[in-house]
């Protein structure tokens, strides 16, 4: 009786072990294996939708420009804290958005031209083995200017007509894409769709939808 409790349980652990399958790389985790920096490009930024009235194209670019950067900041900190904690370990290093921000302005490169410039010439630039870039593409629900921007909109509405704004909980519709690019290759893609309303805080709007880039990037590797 005890031979066959014995062979019953070691086939148990037998059968066990044939079903753990060593973890296979994806095809985007083979071709980052060797990278060793990257850096997070200017956050490229695009209003769509209704013109709001009285609004020049310099307070648009100037908002568009000031919102790359924070999303640029956000997910340059959530890449970090998604990579180093108790779960995971980042696999790269992570160059820092100021010193990213520096070395373009170094070389006469503005937070738009960043936008357009391809992935080879900003990685030799930056010397680093890859870029991170991300789109934003925000469509506006109204004709007031209270509808441009989810990051400081209400500022500069306030700024231009010199007075309060009423503004609908739905302001926004928000399509975001996020891509790791070397030598002119698209190694990593992901997207993601949220919205924007007034009586969310745009810094709670920014972060979701950075965290969920940094938490998918294939560089974290589990402990």
């Amino acid at each position: 009786m005890k031979k066959y409790v014995f062979f019953a349980v070691a086939g148990l652990i037998i059968l066990s072990s044939s079903c753990r399958r060593a973890h296979v790389p994806s095809p985007a985790e083979e071709k980052t294996a060797r990278h060793r920096v990257i850096a997070v490009l200017p956050v490229e930024m695009i209003y769509t939708g209704t013109r709001p009235k009285n609004i020049t194209d310099s307070v648009i670019g100037k908002m568009e420009e000031r919102e790359s950067k924070v999303f640029q900041q956000f997910l340059h900190d959530n890449i970090l804290r998604n990579g180093n904690n108790d779960r995971y370990m980042l696999m790269v290093s992570v160059q820092h958005y100021i010193n990213t921000n520096a070395i373009l302005n170094d070389n006469k490169i503005s937070i738009r031209d960043s936008w357009f410039k391809t992935d080879e010439e900003l990685a030799g630039m930056l010397n680093v083995d890859a870029v991170v870039r991300m789109k934003v593409q925000e469509k506006r629900y109204m004709s007031d200017a209270a509808s441009m921007g989810i990051e400081y909109g209400r500022q500069v509405v306030g700024e231009i007509f010199k007075k309060s704004v009423n503004v609908p909980n739905k302001t926004n519709d928000i399509l975001a894409s996020c891509s790791i690019i070397s030598k002119g290759e698209t190694l990593w893609n992901n997207n993601y769709r949220s919205a924007s309303d007034w009586d969310t805080p745009p810094e709670y709007v920014i972060n979701n939808i950075t965290n969920n880039f940094a938490y998918r990037i294939p560089y974290r590797q589990r402990r």
